[in-house]
């Protein structure tokens, strides 16, 4: 059998898609064609998905993208016939997306196992309506069918696929690349889906072990492998938590120095760090960490967000990484729910303190059927019928009128004013202003060069210019009409 993921970017940075590489990478180990067309990147989309003949093609959803992705399988059968599936959070949590005409089949949850027999069972001829993890249409009906505890050993999965982006310049010659070392985050964050989809695990599956982690040699093989085949300087860890378990750490930071010792990045949490983490961390040749401070306010942080750590404690943080010199990039949030304009500034503070390479801002996306998206609705913040915007970068969706304004351009400026600590009253005035583009060029101009020169999150290799020129000519055509 043959299946197709069709896929749109969503950065302006080349990052891999991590759970489609794993899928293409199970499919293909298990005896069928798999490959990926980027949308964004493909000069002919159609010709090439008919070229291909897929039997199945499916689309990893966001919430906010649905929209898209409904009207791509709606021009694509125009050209070919397929089944369509879609899986990845929107799905998941919204799994009457199954009640649209474009969509034959949703996964909810891990659909590494699901999407194998799915291909297995159509080759055989068989019943696919039975397959855990599916909710398939039959006969006019919705077979509803249960999920299935996690995948604990990840070792047992082949590593990721690559190969399928060669035929894309950008990717072929990036030297940054993505890992995973595990699947999960033990933490309950409202305004996050991890939350929400343990709980449903736990509920409809019996599952007990959300987290996991690839044992060291199994990941540190993977990079070996990867370092033979293609240009690799950077390793780039995905995982939502790296240091989540020191032991895995310490043994994971004497072996990667060893064997493998390129610069690497990774995500991490303020209270969870410590020296002997640092420490290893610096083993391993870290060079940027990412951190969230989310909100400079402890009450906000604490009691809105069920992030129970203090300031100081972030501050600690920070400066154990600068005693050890790996750069630090803060993620932040602007406009959420019972925020003011002052207590935003109050994060400008706080990062001010942190002293970042780069302090991070998106605009609170208050994300469907997540706690935080119950909070603002009954708190008035939001209107029930808001349909959720695909980007974080945009609007401030709880707000409204010059505070809405004033979030959304301190959101531009927020980088520049913990950069440049002067330039804060002006920024209290600029904020004012009807937004415009120029504010958006100075946006992007500063987290460009952050990224490249500072946080080596972006090689500022030509594979990285030819990618950002693939995506201003996919929005050329977009305007013109002329995408899919």
């Amino acid at each position: 059998m043959k299946c197709l993921f069709v896929y749109k970017t969503a950065s302006l940075d080349i990052t891999d898609p991590m759970g489609i590489m794993c899928l293409i990478a199970n499919v293909k180990k298990h005896g069928h064609e798999s490959d990926l067309f980027l949308t964004n990147l493909e000069p002919n989309l159609f010709k090439a998905v008919a070229d291909f003949k897929p039997d199945v093609i499916g689309f990893s959803v966001t919430s906010g993208a649905e929209p898209y992705y409904l009207e791509l399988i709606r021009r694509l059968r125009k050209h070919t016939n397929f089944i369509s599936i879609l899986g990845g959070p929107h799905p998941t949590f919204f799994p009457e997306i199954i009640d649209e005409p474009e969509v034959d089949i949703i996964c909810r949850g891990e659909g590494d196992d699901a999407i194998v027999k799915l291909l297995d069972t159509l080759q055989a001829d068989g019943d696919i309506s039975t397959i855990p993890n599916l909710w398939v249409k039959k006969d006019g009906q919705v077979v509803k069918n249960p999920i299935v505890p996690l995948i604990h050993d990840l070792d047992s999965l082949p590593f990721p696929d690559r190969a399928s982006f060669l035929k894309y310049y950008a990717y072929a010659h990036s030297s940054v690349k993505h890992f995973l070392a595990g699947r999960g985050c033990p933490y309950d964050c409202t305004y996050c889906f991890n939350r929400k989809l343990k709980k449903m695990y736990r509920e409809e599956a019996g599952e007990t072990q959300y987290c996991r982690l690839r044992s060291v040699e199994n990941v540190v093989q993977e990079l070996e492998e990867v370092r033979k085949h293609y240009p690799l300087k950077i390793v780039y860890f995905h995982d939502d938590l790296f240091i989540m378990n020191r032991v895995w750490l310490k043994q994971f930071a004497e072996v990667y120095s060893k064997r493998v010792g390129l610069p690497m990045i990774c995500y991490v949490r303020a209270n969870l760090v410590n020296e002997e983490v640092v420490q290893s961390l610096k083993k391993a040749n870290c060079v940027t960490i990412a951190m969230g401070v989310e909100s400079g306010n402890e009450e906000l942080r604490k009691l809105v967000l069920k992030r129970d750590m203090s300031n100081a404690k972030i501050i600690e943080a920070a400066d154990l990484f600068h005693k050890y010199g790996i750069s630090i990039m803060t993620q932040n949030m602007v406009g959420l729910p019972d925020e003011t304009i002052e207590n935003a500034y109050e994060t400008i503070q706080v990062n001010t303190r942190v002293k970042p390479a780069y302090a991070w801002a998106s605009i609170f996306q208050p994300y469907p059927r997540t706690e935080l998206y119950h909070y603002c609705i009954e708190k008035g913040y939001l209107d029930p019928s808001h349909k959720q915007h695909e980007s974080y970068q945009v609007e401030s969706p709880i707000n409204k009128g010059e505070t809405k304004r004033e979030f959304e351009n301190l959101h531009k400026f927020f980088s520049l004013c913990i950069e440049f600590p002067s330039l804060i009253p002006l920024s209290r005035r600029l904020i004012k202003w009807p937004g415009n583009i120029l504010f958006n060029l100075i946006y992007r101009g500063f987290k460009g060069y952050t990224h490249i020169f500072r946080l080596k999150m972006s090689s500022g290799e030509i594979g990285f210019f030819v990618y950002l020129w693939g995506i201003m000519l996919y929005k050329i055509r977009t305007k013109l009409g002329r995408t899919y």
